[in-house]
């Protein structure tokens, strides 16, 4: 593979005696296990093989943070902590915590028929609450797009017209399993704008964004200032770009842009309670009840576990981007590994590596 410049910008190995007072044995095993994590990094890095960001924390304080790579293939730039990715799939609790802000104000109800908020919505018997839970039913909209729409710039409402237009048959009763939905995001997101007149993207800056100062967040589509951000990535492969196309001028489904940063600020506060109040977000980490009384574990945005509670976690990939979000509320520890390069080494691989070397507390 092609050699890239390495610019190896934070290698944080805080002091791990803050949290347990380990013994000075314990504290240089630690020390010792993430300098090797920190040697492959660099040994990929240099291969060419892996530009991204990564962070670790636990109690706010970060215990080890890196950024490795380029911003643009062509164009040069180094990789911060402070450079905005493409979250991709990671983007979907962002939609569901503003979704649950207008629950919480009294603007929408979980349990409401879609059509309520979306009147060319064209089927009576999905809430909202099954979009969030992905037990809608809904078909593919990526796989109708290719069979049928003929426009430039796909977006949210291009998405409420295909399917106002097409109807295509629903995969099963809504409410009735699981099947993960981009289509249902996507939406959510048009029931969002519809409910608070606006873009998602002014929505998730005024009531999110604004209030917690992260400035490296958002939502980030070809309908978007492109000078948005101070240190935007762009999504690669093997060298060359690999980013956004057609299908992004929408969001919900993907579309937030965020740092390994503010993504620590972001759990904080969701921790603390200062985006919802804790007893409304909780709603965020049930298992959804299916019409057979049977469990799915995918809640608001999260990947749930039956014997782990306190675990949620998400991935996600688009056009060059793989990305990476794991929190432990009973530890209040966060995993993020957030990539933009396609070609090389996959974030699965990295999950691997992390917690084989570094044994993060999930």
């Amino acid at each position: 593979m092609m050699k890239l410049p390495v610019p190896v910008l934070l290698f944080t190995l805080i002091s791990f005696l803050w949290l347990s007072q380990p013994s000075g044995a314990a504290a240089e095993d630690t020390v010792a296990r993430y300098r090797v994590l920190d040697a492959r990094i660099d040994s990929l890095a240099e291969d060419g093989e892996l530009s991204g960001a990564f962070l670790y924390s636990r109690k706010g304080k970060i215990l080890y943070e890196k950024a490795v790579g380029l911003l643009h293939p062509h164009s040069g730039g180094a990789i911060l902590p402070t450079s905005s990715f493409n979250l991709a799939s990671v983007s979907k609790h962002f939609t569901a915590v503003v979704v649950m802000l207008l629950q919480h104000k009294g603007k929408l109800e979980y349990d409401k028929p879609v059509s309520g908020y979306l009147p060319k919505f064209p089927y009576r018997d999905i809430t909202v609450r099954h979009l969030l839970n992905h037990t809608s039913g809904l078909s593919d909209y990526m796989a109708l797009v290719n069979n049928v729409w003929e426009g430039d710039l796909f977006t949210n409402q291009s998405l409420v017209e295909l399917y106002h237009t097409h109807k295509p048959p629903l995969e099963f009763a809504p409410g009735s399993r699981f099947s993960y939905s981009n289509t249902g995001y996507v939406f959510l997101a048009a029931i969002v704008e519809a409910v608070s007149n606006g873009s998602l993207e002014q929505f998730m800056d005024t009531e999110l964004f604004s209030p917690l100062s992260m400035k490296d967040s958002g939502v980030f589509n070809l309908l978007s200032d492109p000078g948005r951000f101070k240190s935007r990535v762009f999504g690669q492969h093997a060298g060359e770009l690999n980013d956004l196309n057609f299908l992004d001028g929408g969001s919900g489904d993907g579309a937030v842009y965020s740092s390994v940063r503010d993504l620590l600020t972001w759990h904080n506060a969701l921790t603390e309670g200062r985006v919802l109040p804790l007893s409304a977000l909780q709603e965020a980490f049930k298992p959804a009840v299916l019409s057979d009384g049977k469990l799915s574990y995918y809640g608001f945005g999260w990947q749930l576990y039956k014997d782990k509670p306190h675990i949620m976690e998400h991935d996600g990939a688009w056009v060059g981007f793989n990305t990476y979000m794991i929190r432990n509320t009973q530890t209040d520890s966060l995993l993020v590994l957030l990539t933009n390069d396609s070609g090389g080494v996959g974030v699965d691989e990295l999950i691997n590596r992390f917690f084989k070397i570094a044994k993060p507390d999930f």
